[in-house]
């Protein structure tokens, strides 16, 4: 009876927890996903071998791609928590901000193709770098993970969410995509239109470039919420926005991919 007390009396929180993890995840899974998935339509077939050589099974990048939300929880890995994001100030550039010594997502981008360009680099360390890759370059494109340092990149920007409490980092991470109720297999579909000019130009950007993108919108975003009672309205207008997101991240993690295996 003792036994079972406890298990009724922890069995909510654990619910709870479960239910509120996939809250702070970056893109949410959907978003992740639908990254990889376009970066999966625009990999080199030598990029897939090599892929298919360093991860074996796990070579699809869909599936990998949520592994550094994943492992929050670990300890082990707690020297990636500032990995995700980088705070800019309004009015600040990536020259004048003060850097965190723990690292950021744009230090990490660029560790990370560095070691996958390294021809000496461990079929492990290669892996690693790849899961953290798939999943840093779908941040770096969400607006708010290149938010301002006072509101924790928007998470203390309260609003809500057709009528339920929300902020709007999670406005952007999650919620408009929840919203839509699709795959992220839909989404990597509807969003993957694109030329071969567009990709070429688009894959030319710097990790800076891309960070700046990221910048000006969140600045933008910032400014738009009105009263901060979001919902259809909101959807309407912002969700091309994040759909081109989706497809641009995803496009040019395939072209990170395919110049380190070329």
């Amino acid at each position: 009876m003792r036994r079972n007390h406890y298990t009724l009396t922890f069995l909510p929180l654990i619910f709870f927890f479960l239910i509120n993890v996939s809250e702070v995840w970056a893109w949410g899974q959907t978003g992740h996903r639908a990254v990889a998935q376009v970066a999966e339509n625009h990999l080199s077939k030598k990029a897939k071998k090599e892929l298919e050589n360093i991860l074996g099974d796990s070579s699809y990048l869909p599936m990998v791609s949520t592994w550094m939300d994943d492992i929050k929880s670990d300890k082990k890995y707690s020297f990636m928590y500032s990995w995700h994001y980088i705070n800019i100030d309004e009015g600040e550039t990536f020259e004048t901000i003060e850097r965190s010594p723990k690292g950021d997502i744009v230090k990490a981008v660029d560790e990370m193709i560095a070691i996958l360009e390294d021809e000496n680099a461990s079929k492990k360390k290669k892996g690693m770098a790849i899961k953290v890759l798939t999943h840093l370059i779908g941040d770096l494109h969400q607006p708010f993970h290149v938010g301002r340092k006072s509101d924790l990149g928007g998470n203390k920007v309260k609003v809500t969410w057709f009528g339920k409490p929300s902020n709007i980092h999670k406005v952007w991470d999650s919620e408009m995509l929840k919203s839509k109720e699709l795959s992220y297999t839909e989404v990597a579909l509807y969003v993957d239109r694109t030329t071969e000019d567009e990709v070429k130009r688009l894959q030319s950007a710097s990790t800076i470039e891309m960070m700046n993108e990221s910048s000006e919108l969140a600045n933008k975003y910032y400014s738009n919420i009105g009263d901060g009672k979001l919902g259809y309205r909101y959807l309407y207008d912002h969700y091309g926005v994040l759909e081109e997101r989706i497809k641009i991240a995803g496009i040019r993690l395939a072209g990170i991919l395919n110049k380190a295996f070329a």
